[in-house]
């Protein structure tokens, strides 16, 4: 560590770096960080730095939540957060910036379970021990909008040319300076929305990927305000528009490199551990949704006729799905888990795969027949949860993804997502009610578009 905490402070000194950010993911995904002087980076590395550690029970404004056992319960102690030190990058959107990927502790030296990184760590050591590594690619969408909240470009034209090029400049700098966190952007083109677009980056192995993530929602953010922009992944910002989804791409690779995914004789090219992981994925997909819909919004993107998917399905290359096996076979073979909104935490969708996919495999389950044609409103099939408070209550009753989640991680997260849906009910009269789900209240975009 000293050697390479060296060479990081060497590093800091020949490029002029003046100041570090120390970050971490929230429960939400958002990054919450303090900036230190790169003089004071050696001590804070190896000594800590002191973070409130109820900011993990926060709602996406900053409001506490009750019962969360991080905040009040401990008297709203601080933790120390250690940085990862593999994750020392130079963001070149900003002055004479660095940053350093976090996770807290508490001060007695316990890790703090229920950080959403931890989280999906200790899930990748559980894959790790069952012989395999994940490969994963986030696929988003987001919103854009100007500083007056209109949209950059209007209309749906996917794909346009004329779209895609609407600010070339603010998109070079995207493709150019998300590099240096390791995002690797491979295509970019406008969606199906006003000011709608879908950027993919390329794949990365197990916690580097999800950190790819992380590193790309905060880093597009940032690049989109220096253009005059706000970019946002809240899922459904608008009643009649498109909603923003994260496809998450991922392969299962055995620990002598080859996929694990791909069998060569099975008719269909998939492999029994390929087709064990997405059977725990659709056995727990109505647990999975409070991760993967993480807010009071996000259920509304579970439409009919929408391309997003609205139950536990599967299929070849099917797009009305819950998981599409994409058409590559060999080493490219690979699921796309359809599910995730774009507001969901990317370390928690990856540590809910993982979570759900072992215990499909450990249990050797089969999934149900492929669906064939359009997927909606198919009988016989489970439904996605139609609200936040139906998918806790799916989590709440899923006792083996409970355990591998850990029980302080469950109980904060629910804590948080129960005081959001009070805070919800308060806000919004129409919230109990059907014509909830088919409109978009001005509270819900004052409360998750900036940070989300």
């Amino acid at each position: 560590m000293e050697m390479e905490l060296s060479q990081i402070l060497r590093q800091i000194d020949e490029q002029g770096v003046e100041v570090v950010r120390f970050e971490q993911s929230d429960t939400h995904g958002i990054s919450r960080s303090k900036l230190i002087p790169a003089r004071h980076v050696g001590r804070y590395a190896e000594d800590g730095l002191n973070f409130l550690l109820g900011h993990l029970g926060f709602d996406a404004q900053g409001g506490v939540a009750p019962g969360t056992g991080y905040l009040e319960e401990r008297g709203f102690p601080d933790s120390r957060i250690f940085p990862d030190l593999t994750t020392f990058r130079l963001l070149p959107w900003l002055d004479a910036t660095a940053r350093l990927i976090c996770e807290p502790l508490l001060y007695d030296g316990t890790l703090a379970a229920a950080a959403p990184r931890y989280v999906a760590r200790r899930q990748l050591e559980a894959l790790a021990q069952a012989g395999y590594r994940i490969r994963t690619g986030y696929e988003y969408e987001c919103y854009l909008v100007r500083a007056d909240g209109t949209p950059p470009y209007q209309g749906i034209q996917i794909f346009a040319s004329l779209r895609n090029e609407f600010d070339p400049a603010f998109i070079r700098r995207l493709i150019l300076d998300l590099r240096a966190v390791d995002v690797d952007i491979i295509t970019a083109n406008a969606e199906y929305g006003p000011g709608q677009q879908e950027i993919n980056f390329a794949p990365g192995w197990g916690i580097a990927g999800a950190d790819a993530a992380f590193s790309f929602k905060q880093g597009l953010k940032e690049i989109a305000l220096l253009y005059g922009y706000q970019a946002s992944f809240m899922t459904r910002p608008y009643g009649d528009q498109s909603s923003s989804g994260c496809h998450f791409h991922h392969s299962l690779a055995h620990s002598d490199g080859g996929n694990a995914f791909f069998d060569p004789a099975a008719p269909d090219g998939l492999s029994r551990v390929a087709r064990g992981f997405m059977a725990g994925q659709i056995a727990h997909a109505p647990a999975l949704a409070a991760l993967f819909a993480p807010t009071v919004n996000c259920a509304k993107r579970y439409r009919l006729y929408s391309f997003a998917p609205t139950n536990a399905t599967w299929g070849y290359e099917n797009r009305t799905v819950g998981i599409r096996v994409k058409g590559v076979r060999g080493e490219s073979t690979h699921l796309e888990n359809r599910i995730p909104c774009a507001a969901s935490n990317p370390y928690l969708v990856l540590a809910g795969v993982v979570a759900a996919g072992l215990d499909g495999l450990s249990r050797e389950l089969e999934p149900p027949a492929p669906s064939e044609g359009i997927a909606y409103g198919l009988t016989g099939v489970t439904d996605l949860p139609i609200s936040l408070g139906e998918s806790l209550d799916a989590l709440e009753a899923d006792a083996p993804l409970c355990e591998a989640l850990g029980p302080e991680f469950v109980k904060l997260f629910v804590a948080v997502k129960r005081h959001e849906i009070a805070k919800a009910r308060a806000a919004i009269a129409s919230f109990d009610s059907p014509a909830f789900r088919d409109h978009v209240d001005p509270w819900e975009r004052a409360e998750l578009f900036e940070f989300l």
